[in-house]
């Protein structure tokens, strides 16, 4: 459950800089094209948790695998490899995060368009 919550408050975080990375990238190798587009704050949001969800896909699919240190009575140090963990709670948090700024969003811009 601790995973789903670090990516529950996480994700934003993560998902402004890997944004702004995904925009900066082809700006950089584009020079002139990508400048002339006008790119909000929401749609760093979009693709960076875009890239998030795909990390998560990862996780998912390919899974994690962790290893332990085990020593021998002789000193010698070895990694036993343990089994691959498949979690659906990385992407499950991403989910629930990008729909809470998807409504906070959605709501503050009502708000301000009733003015």
């Amino acid at each position: 459950m601790s995973t789903f919550v670090n990516y529950f408050f996480f994700a934003p975080l993560f998902a402004t800089f890997f944004g702004f990375l995904g925009w900066m990238v082809p700006a950089v190798l584009s020079r002139g094209a990508l400048p002339r587009r006008r790119v909000g704050v929401y749609a760093l949001f979009r693709t960076g948790y875009a890239i998030i969800a795909v990390l998560a896909l990862f996780l998912l699919v390919v899974g994690t695998q962790t290893s332990t240190r085990a020593v021998e009575p002789d000193g010698q140090v070895h990694f036993v490899a343990g089994a691959r963990s498949h979690e659906v709670l990385p992407l499950l948090g991403t989910a629930a995060s990008f729909a809470v700024v998807w409504l906070v969003r959605r709501e503050w811009l009502r708000r301000r368009g009733a003015r």
